[in-house]
């Protein structure tokens, strides 16, 4: 939430301010790909994403309890569905990162700006503009050029794909919701739908770790925190300044802080075949953020 010292400042200094916090958004959501993939190693998919997004429900409960009051019935269900959305797209995400390279999840889940309007054209009922058709045919050349094996895509890559799938349905849901709904308790009811979704999951398939290395309890913690209440809370207060089509050129920094953090990290590296994708998902996001603001 803004500060007053934010509040009083003159407006270019402040659209800086926003743009700063987004883009810090974008790099932290980036790093969550490498350090999701260190967790793993030491806990189940679904116990990890209940630890994670159980903290963030508990820390974002204080600034969320007033809205939460302001919630009807028909605002809990929309919260409810929207959460078992993103739940699949975390599910599906966090299952085939344990299967690919970080540095590959964040490229594939950057797709999800160039699917949002494949998936509304049976709404809209009118093609892409050319820019936006353009951006996903340079997107799909990309998919296939990093994660064709052969004859077939890696199962960790095909995983991914369906959370960008989810996480396109998630950002459409929420684009026709939240206007209707106060912001904090929206958002509360959301992750507090994921962390009991996936503890019910990891509790009831998945064996019990042992003690974590404190390391690692860190890293888990540092999601809930930084990648999932603060980053959420730092957007809500950004997005009222940055237009939507600047806001996704800046989350674009994600699947490039993916891959930057995969090779300092994890000492991943992409295949020339593989960076020509690489580049090409990134220019079809770019080209699909650009089209659907010229569409607007």
């Amino acid at each position: 939430m803004p500060s007053a010292k934010l509040r009083s400042m003159p407006a270019q200094a402040l659209r800086v301010a926003a743009d700063a916090s987004l883009a810090g958004v974008a790099v932290i959501w980036g790093a969550t790909f490498p350090l999701g993939k260190i967790v793993l190693r030491h806990l189940p998919p679904f116990q990890y994403l209940g630890l994670r997004f159980a903290l963030a429900a508990l820390l974002l409960l204080p600034l969320a309890r007033r809205d939460l009051a302001r919630l009807r019935r028909a605002g809990v269900a929309r919260g409810l569905l929207t959460g078992a959305v993103l739940f699949c797209a975390y599910a599906l995400q966090t299952v085939g990162l344990a299967q690919t390279s970080a540095s590959k999840a964040g490229l594939i889940t950057g797709l999800n700006v160039v699917i949002v309007p494949l998936l509304l054209l049976p709404w809209l009922r009118r093609l892409p503009d050319p820019l936006t058709a353009s951006g996903i045919v340079a997107a799909a050349c990309g998919l296939w050029l990093l994660s064709w094996q052969g004859e077939r895509f890696g199962s960790g890559d095909t995983l991914v794909l369906g959370c960008a799938v989810a996480i396109a349905l998630h950002l459409i849901l929420v684009g026709r919701f939240a206007a209707a709904l106060p912001p904090a308790g929206f958002a509360f009811v959301q992750i507090a739908t994921v962390a009991a979704l996936a503890g019910a999951v990891g509790l009831a398939t998945e064996p019990h770790p042992a003690a974590l290395p404190p390391a690692v309890a860190g890293a888990v913690a540092f999601m809930a925190v930084g990648a999932t209440q603060a980053a959420y809370l730092t957007q809500s207060w950004a997005q009222r300044i940055v237009s939507p089509a600047r806001t996704g050129l800046l989350f674009a920094l994600e699947p490039v802080a993916a891959v930057a953090f995969g090779v300092v990290w994890l000492g991943e590296a992409l295949a020339p075949r593989q960076g020509v994708g690489a580049a090409a998902i990134l220019a079809g996001v770019v080209m699909g953020e650009l089209g659907r603001q010229r569409a607007a």
